[in-house]
């Protein structure tokens, strides 16, 4: 069945991007990312974090081109009032996390999620 995306409600969720740039030679351990950083935040964060995805760069706009970004992951949260405080009390504790997994730092973006659609294959 057809979906008229344009007659959906809105979202209303924030997305705070965390983006660790592509550096030839830089440290970063995805799987340590994935499995114990970011499960870290999301229980550090608690009711705040609204769910989180973790991205590995593979590859950039030309084949065989180097990834713009190494890694990333991408925080939900209901308002930027919601992920600051989920994320404030805790910074310290997460930030010197970061040592165990990169020696990069990160760029930080935060964006309003205007549409999250989904397609089942």
């Amino acid at each position: 069945e057809f979906i008229d995306h344009f007659e959906q409600e809105p979202v209303v969720m924030i997305k705070i991007s965390v983006l660790y740039a592509y550096e030839e030679g830089a440290r970063f351990d995805h799987d340590y990312y994935r499995d114990k950083h970011m499960p870290l935040v999301q229980e550090l964060m608690g009711k705040y974090c609204k769910g989180y995805s973790v991205d590995r760069g593979i590859g950039g706009a030309t084949p065989g081109s180097d990834p713009v970004y190494i890694g990333m992951c991408h925080i939900y949260c209901d308002s930027i009032e919601d992920f600051e405080a989920g994320m404030g009390p805790h910074s310290k504790q997460i930030n010197a996390d970061i040592i165990n997994y990169t020696d990069l730092i990160p760029e930080i973006q935060i964006s309003e999620v205007r549409a999250d659609v989904k397609t089942a294959l």
